[in-house]
This record gives C-alpha cells, sequence and structure tokens, in this order.
C-alpha cells in the first residue's frame, strides 16, 4: 500500500523536464471555451505593494464543502470593481479549519481595503476571525528569493485567477487534474503541460488570454519551481499531498483508495480523462 499524506505546507516534486517532453510542447490547441465572465486582468504587482491577511472561519459542514462554498460566496467580491480597484492582486488556501486570503495592496489604499473585506464579511454573514493588517514582507523569501519577488507575486494572481475559473467551470475535473497530477504525473516525473494545457484553454479565460510568452512563463514557472505548483495544487484541492514516492503512476482505482483513506469527499470517474 502507498503512504501518502496531506499538508497544506510544501510539497517537493522533483523532476526533470526531458529533451523529448520540450521536443512535444505542442502549440496551442484550438479554444472552446466555456464561461461566460469576463478576463479580470493581468496585473504586474509591485514589491512595493504591502501584504495583508484575512481569515473566514469554517462555518458548517465538511471542511471541503465550507472550502468550495466560501470560495463562491467570495466571487462577487474579488469581481468587484471596488475591490480590484484598490487591491492589486490576491490568493487564496485553506489553513486548518478556516480560509485564508492574502492580498497585496499599496499603501496609501490600505484602510480602504481592510474596510471592502469586512464590509463584504458582514454582508454576507461570513466569520473573520483574524486579521493581519497590510505591512511590508517578502513573500518569495521561500520561494526563490527576493530577486523573484514580483514574478512569484504575479503568479500567485495568476494561478489563483486560473484557478477559480476551473473550480467553477467543472469542480469535479479540476480537482481530479491536481490529484492525477501528483499521483500520475509527478510521481512518474512527466512533464506537465500534456496534463494541464488542455483544460486550461477549455475552462480559462485568463489563461487564454496570455500572450504565448506569459503561457510559456507560466508553465515554465510551474514545472520548475515546485514551491510554486504547490500553491496552486493548494488552492485548487485545499491541501496537497507529501511523500510521494517516485515511480509507476497510479490507476484511478488506486487513486480512488488513497481519495477515501484521505477524507478529501470526492472520486474520480473511472472513464476520467485529462482533456475535458
Amino acid at each position: 500500500m502507498v503512504v501518502i499524506q496531506l499538508s497544506s505546507t510544501q510539497h517537493v516534486c522533483s523532476q526533470e523536464v526531458s529533451e523529448h517532453g520540450k521536443e512535444n510542447r505542442r502549440k496551442d490547441t484550438p479554444i472552446q471555451l466555456v464561461g461566460e465572465e469576463d478576463v479580470l486582468g493581468n496585473r504586474k504587482i509591485s514589491k512595493e505593494d504591502l501584504f495583508g491577511l484575512v481569515f473566514i472561519k469554517k462555518s458548517y459542514g465538511s471542511k471541503w464543502d465550507f472550502y468550495y462554498s466560501t470560495i463562491d460566496t467570495l466571487r462577487p467580491l474579488f469581481r468587484s470593481k471596488d475591490f480590484n480597484e484598490i487591491v492589486t492582486g490576491f490568493y487564496v488556501n485553506l489553513i486548518d479549519e478556516s480560509l485564508r486570503i492574502s492580498y497585496f495592496v499599496g499603501e496609501e489604499n490600505k484602510q480602504k481595503a481592510t474596510s471592502i473585506f469586512q464590509n463584504f464579511f458582514k454582508e454576507k454573514g461570513l466569520l473573520e476571525i483574524k486579521t493581519k493588517p497590510p505591512t511590508k514582507r517578502i513573500v518569495a523569501a521561500k520561494y526563490g528569493g527576493e530577486e523573484l519577488e514580483e514574478r512569484f507575486r504575479y503568479f500567485l494572481a495568476l494561478e489563483t485567477q486560473i484557478g477559480l475559473e476551473l473550480i467553477k467551470a467543472d469542480l469535479l475535473h479540476a480537482r481530479a487534474l491536481f490529484v492525477t497530477y501528483r499521483l500520475q504525473v509527478c510521481k512518474a516525473g512527466l512533464p506537465l503541460r500534456e496534463h494541464f494545457e488542455p483544460t486550461f484553454l477549455r475552462y480559462s479565460r485568463t489563461y487564454v488570454s496570455l500572450s504565448n510568452e506569459e503561457k510559456e512563463q507560466f508553465l515554465t514557472d510551474l514545472e520548475n519551481h515546485p514551491g510554486w505548483m504547490h500553491m496552486m495544487v493548494n488552492f485548487v484541492l485545499g491541501v496537497d499531498f507529501v511523500n510521494v514516492p517516485h515511480g509507476m503512476p497510479l490507476s484511478i482505482p488506486r487513486i480512488n483508495e488513497v481519495l477515501e483513506r484521505t477524507n478529501l469527499g470526492f472520486r474520480i470517474p473511472l472513464e476520467w480523462k485529462t482533456i475535458p
């Protein structure tokens, strides 16, 4: 039996992209987008912007029901004009029994950002249990160092926008995509483009809106920075897998056994395919 643990902390998947994998990176496939929402836009986030945190308490049901339903509740906030004029970027993850929003904001707007969160939470009945006012911080300190700070901030905002679109379009497919990445693609040390890009092109208007160079940079960052990939896995699944030994990828039935043992609250259909 494969012993696999869950954790919200960083997972390191040591893999190198083979020359074969590089040669087989295909050009963009024809686009058939699902969903009608406009792309929020991709903005560079200054390393001078402050970094703040807010935590929302789990209110009901299972941890996973709370996580995904709260993400849906927060969507109007994330798409609101006021929020996007003040907050320059954000990312989301599940911490124990609470949902955490990490955000970037200019010094001149930090009080406005705090008010926007508080007013929205009150309107929607969300319980804010903890807050850390915006301060100066090197977010990339453990993810490549200060020289990558602005690139990492941009990546965090971008992976969150793409993840929000995947979750909204087809939650089961999004969860299956990232679980099979960890327990099949990552486990076998295979390139990730062929696994992820069909879904990105199908469900993410944000990804499609990127230039070819920006798409390549995003996929390269996912592939070459294990800690960065962890952030996206952790967002979409609410958790990440640790202690996954390298070797033969797990079959869907065996993955479902892992999902049952770890109480992730879903199963992958046996006929599931990477291409939606």
